[in-house]
């Protein structure tokens, strides 16, 4: 036994530092998201297979260590990218463990801050489907390893691995640009003697770097086609969190009012409460007390990260997201642990002063023992209870019901149809179709791309092509005639009913649109003019919201034409002419016309389109071959 003990007590922080990464990392597994749920982390999926750049500050290193992640030779490419974040929780958790220990010299109160982090469900939540958050979490902890590694040992070996580690941190969330300052500054002002030294400032800065020439990997992508972060300037863009156009991605500094930060800041204090509950939080107010007398660098140092992790979100984002707290939550470890540990010795300290000054018995050295026992599992048992408590809540090891629609909807429809998209789990669909079902050889048309038309699924059906649609149904039903496949779907999280639906004929209904032009030769300088005419075939009136004439370089507008039913001039969006307006109704049976003048610029042929918007879907009508000669 005595063997055993000496054992347990020298191994005992290697074995807890297995502890704290493997029993997350199972728990994680076991609740592991298997499927696509809609939302951002489909879009994640979707650019990372292709090694697409992702949104400002593009992410580069999460984007290739997912990219590894998709080569694993089991599950699903959704399952494996589901992993990444449970792999990179665990390491967070080994990391916090390792740093906290660094700090209280307690493996045991170490492992229970580190698996109060692990269960909270700020951080659960996150590390069993997809999302940026593990990595960055995973970057700070093994940040704040690297800080606490340098104070015990002030050499510049550790001092490099700091600012290597400080880098690293900076490539993946921006959150992290606005806290790292805090930290620099305890490494400086624990150590202020090795700035003075020219080489180590200068192999601090390479170190520095060297993680964040990972950014390369955005023009790199982008040259090859896959991004837009083509120039210097774009770049410079991208990584201060703005699109290649200058425009801000997201939130912008300074856009809410005092009134909306400070009831932010109240929703993420509310968050806190929420995670930790009043015993946690008075044992890491009591943490904080005892590292002030203790360490007051690190304890000002970190708390300075708490306070701009909780009022800076809020000028930039104008609601409380969970997962922005996990800065402060890991800095939260720090003081709980240290709480844990003053009430453990505290309560030993108690101990043996009830003994007085008499000598020590064996029943004596039992009770203290079953003393530190009884409090060891009264600190487990808040870790544990969390598991208990927040397991149904974010166990995602069913396959949601939003994927199982995409998934039977795939299944049913016919090899070599089109399936035209309108609803906000689209890009479930289009990762299903691209990843899941390709031999099935569907052409998957989003609303986002100019195919989405009534035309376009018309000439679908007139050359035999089998069409379905999902979402949008009040706009196609008046175009088409339907039938439901396979089942609906009520998808709450955005209010939606989704359906199948196969279209089996065009509607008697639909508007039609000709034009009349004189010729289609026409002499190069000489002006023509060309008349549209939309034709109501329904018994009711329709509205006519939008007309868009789109010309060809070779032929120039000059006005619209009197006598017409529109007389009004157009307005003029990227090239192309537009009439908007609510009045435009054509009665039931009846027709209304545009008539344009135009005239030829340049010899050459060239197409004239022309389309119309009813009812929120446009209709196209037949381009017009013109060839303008010398």
């Amino acid at each position: 036994m005595e063997k055993v003990k000496g054992f347990l007590i020298k191994r005992s922080v290697v074995i807890l530092a297995i502890l704290s990464a493997v029993i997350p990392l199972v728990i994680y597994l076991m609740t592991l998201e298997p499927a696509l749920v809609g939302g951002d982390t489909t879009w994640y999926a979707l650019q990372i297979i292709e090694m697409r750049v992702m949104v400002p500050t593009g992410y580069p290193v999460f984007s290739m260590l997912t990219k590894l992640f998709t080569y694993l030779p089991f599950g699903s490419i959704v399952y494996r990218l589901n992993l990444f974040s449970a792999v990179f929780g665990s390491l967070t958790i080994l990391f916090l463990f390792l740093s906290v220990n660094k700090l209280v010299k307690n493996s045991v109160v170490s492992f229970v801050s580190s698996m109060i982090f692990a269960f909270s469900i700020p951080f659960w939540e996150v590390a069993n489907r997809l999302e940026f958050d593990t990595l960055q979490t995973f970057f700070m902890a093994l940040l704040f390893y690297s800080v606490l590694l340098y104070k015990e040992n002030k050499t510049r070996k550790y001092l490099y691995f700091f600012f290597f580690c400080l880098g690293l941190s900076l490539t993946n969330h921006p959150l992290a640009f606005f806290l790292v300052p805090a930290i620099v500054f305890y490494v400086i002002i624990i150590n202020t003697g090795i700035f003075k030294n020219v080489r180590a400032f200068f192999v601090s800065i390479l170190y520095f770097i060297l993680p964040l020439l990972s950014y390369i990997y955005l023009p790199i992508r982008s040259l090859q086609g896959y991004g837009e972060v083509n120039t210097p300037l774009k770049l410079i863009y991208y990584l201060t969190g703005r699109g290649v156009t200058g425009e801000i991605h997201g939130g912008s500094f300074f856009d809410s009012s005092i009134s909306v930060i400070a009831e932010v800041i109240k929703d993420y204090l509310g968050i806190v409460y929420e995670t930790y509950g009043i015993l946690l939080l008075v044992i890491a107010l009591i943490g904080f007390i005892i590292l002030i007398r203790k360490n007051i660098k690190f304890a000002l140092c970190t708390f300075l990260i708490v306070i701009i992790n909780i009022v800076f979100p809020p000028f930039y984002v104008d609601h409380a997201l969970r997962n922005y707290l996990l800065f402060s939550m890991i800095i939260f470890s720090f003081y709980i642990a240290t709480g844990l540990l003053f009430i453990l010795n505290g309560l030993i300290m108690l101990f043996d002063k009830s003994l007085g000054g008499r000598k020590i018995l064996g029943i004596d050295r039992f009770l203290k023992y079953l003393l530190i026992a009884i409090i060891v599992l009264f600190f487990l048992s808040m870790p544990f209870g969390l598991i208990v408590e927040n397991y149904s809540l974010l166990d995602l090891s069913e396959i949601p019901l939003i994927y199982r629609f995409w998934d039977e909807s795939f299944k049913n429809m016919e090899s070599g149809s089109r399936v035209y998209v309108l609803t906000n789990s689209a890009n479930i669909g289009m990762f299903l179709d691209k990843y899941e079902y390709p031999e099935k050889n569907i052409e998957y048309i989003s609303h986002k791309v100019p195919e989405y038309t009534a035309s376009n699924m018309i000439e679908a059906l007139d050359i035999g092509v089998t069409v379905y649609y999902v979402g949008n149904e009040e706009v196609f039903k008046k175009v088409f005639n339907d039938e439901q496949v396979g089942i609906s779907y009520w998808w709450s999280r955005f209010d939606e009913m989704l359906r199948l639906l196969k279209v089996t004929e065009p509607a008697a209904s639909i508007p039609e649109v000709g034009y009349s032009i004189e010729s289609t030769v026409l002499e190069f300088g000489k002006e023509f003019t060309v008349e549209y005419i939309i034709k109501n075939k329904d018994n009711d009136s329709i509205q006519i919201t939008s007309l868009e004439l789109e010309l060809p370089e070779n032929i120039g507008f000059i006005e619209t034409e009197s006598g017409g039913y529109i007389e009004q001039s157009p307005g003029l969006s990227n090239g192309i002419y537009m009439w908007v307006s609510d009045s435009y109704i054509i009665e039931g049976g009846s027709e209304i016309n545009l008539i344009v003048r135009l005239n030829s610029r340049m010899p050459g042929k060239s197409n004239i389109k022309f389309r119309f918007t009813t009812g929120g879907f446009y209709l196209d009508c037949d381009d017009i071959e013109v060839e303008v000669k010398d």
